[in-house]
């Protein structure tokens, strides 16, 4: 015969699932954050900075954050890497606004 779940159970239950899905968000911001500051590193005047972060966007890692963070990895490193084109004054800005971009639709979620 099954028993029923006390009202304690319940609550525990409950109390797990919100706790998860706050996890769940806080790790969404932490990789929101990551690709943010990719973004700037490649627009970074220190050429080793800019190197490793073109580097992390060809990764197999970047393309997980992508996934966790339900985006288009080809699409973002197409324009990462369009960047690279650019002077530095230039791929600041742009960076910055890509960035500006990020935080309007990842982190407002």
């Amino acid at each position: 015969m099954m028993s029923l779940l006390s009202l304690y159970d319940v609550l525990i239950m409950s109390s797990l699932c919100y706790k998860i899905k706050k996890m769940i968000s806080d790790i969404d911001k932490l990789d929101t954050l990551v690709l943010k500051q990719a973004v700037r590193d490649v627009a970074s005047k220190d050429v080793e900075k800019s190197n490793q972060a073109i580097l992390y966007f060809k990764s197999e890692d970047f393309a997980n954050l992508c996934s966790r963070l339900g985006i288009n990895s080809k699409g973002i490193v197409k324009s990462v890497l369009a960047l690279i084109d650019y002077p530095v004054i230039s791929r600041k800005k742009i960076s910055n606004d890509i960035a500006r971009e990020i935080d309007k639709s990842l982190l407002s979620k």
